[in-house]
């Protein structure tokens, strides 16, 4: 269970590669010298959370190898440093710089009116949602969230993990408790499950927040984890990645990543790379699965003016 900070996981490095075959075909109205659609695409560095940038550009680069066979009469123009800051690809998306982009729901909030609504290419184990659940020991005085004030917290620091600052922001708010940065002594973030769940169930620490799917797996390894701890709050389902192609998107085009995609998953090459990085395999799914994912992040927006790390998907 243990990961490093600085090394990606193989899940976090899914990530990025499932970026990678979305950001793959978008058409735009520009030509390269020989004559091929040239396809602008980029990812947020939001989306990494804390992943090593070195290893998620080269994650992606395997995963291109794959997918530039079928390309045909395209051609891709990666952003140079393939991964941009967050207010450089939004102001991007909305000027018709770029044609294909893996961001956040915090950042597909900014830029949906101008994304295809029927082709997000999201993770597939997430199509349906992921919940975050914020655990205390079973014998603390923590019975429901106001009793957290002046608590410590630690929280699991992955690409999963993006939207809890908004979940948080938004829960307290109606819960009329003050913002997280108030409302808790501290609040850290660490990039290893084991660092993350241990110290609440030795009671170093008041509360640990992570996924319902990463809690469950510990609970597996360690059943003791499962009866000594106990979710004080449970968000919505929420998605927190999503890959989007802008509206001039073609059909054709938008097709022709599919083919790709369904390529790699089945050539020998394509599997074996699969199969490296544990990938559950991608869905194309209209932006109406987005809905309560979006709703909560509105909601967030609109809260009062808070610190400015704040309103990140990373803080």
């Amino acid at each position: 269970m243990d990961r490093s900070v600085t090394r990606m996981t193989r899940r976090e490095c899914l990530t990025i590669i499932a970026g990678a075959a979305a950001a793959t075909l978008a058409p735009t109205l520009c030509r390269s010298e020989d004559g091929k659609v040239a396809l602008r695409v980029a990812l947020s560095v939001e989306t990494l959370a804390g992943a090593n940038v070195s290893d998620a550009r080269a994650a992606y680069r395997i995963w291109l190898r794959e997918l530039y066979g079928p390309l045909g009469r395209v051609t891709l123009f990666p952003a140079p440093e393939i991964f941009i800051p967050s207010e450089e690809m939004i102001r991007d998306v909305r000027q018709g710089t770029l044609d294909c982009y893996g961001v956040t729901a915090l950042e597909f909030a900014k830029v949906d009116d101008l994304s295809n609504p029927d082709s997000l290419v999201i993770q597939s184990d997430q199509v349906d949602g992921i919940e975050y659940v914020l655990l205390v020991y079973n014998n603390s005085p923590f019975k429901e969230v106001s009793d957290l004030r002046g608590a410590h917290v630690v929280s699991y620091l992955h690409p999963s993990m993006v939207l809890l600052p908004a979940w948080l922001g938004t829960m307290l708010a109606a819960n009329n408790l003050p913002p997280a940065e108030q409302f808790f002594a501290s609040h850290k973030r660490i990039g290893s499950l084991n660092q993350v769940v241990l110290p609440v169930f030795f009671r170093r620490v008041d509360a640990a927040c992570m996924t319902r799917r990463c809690w469950e797996t510990a609970a597996e390894l360690n059943p003791q984890l499962g009866r000594d701890l106990r979710a004080v709050a449970v968000s919505p389902k929420l998605i927190p990645i999503i890959f989007a192609f802008r509206n001039s998107t073609k059909a054709s085009a938008r097709k022709a990543l599919l083919d790709s995609i369904q390529r790699i998953y089945s050539n020998p090459t394509g599997q074996q790379i699969v199969a490296l990085f544990q990938s559950p395999g991608l869905a194309v799914k209209p932006v109406s699965v987005m809905k309560s994912t979006l709703e909560l992040v509105r909601q967030f927006e609109r809260l009062p003016a808070q610190q400015p790390h704040s309103r990140k998907g990373l803080a």
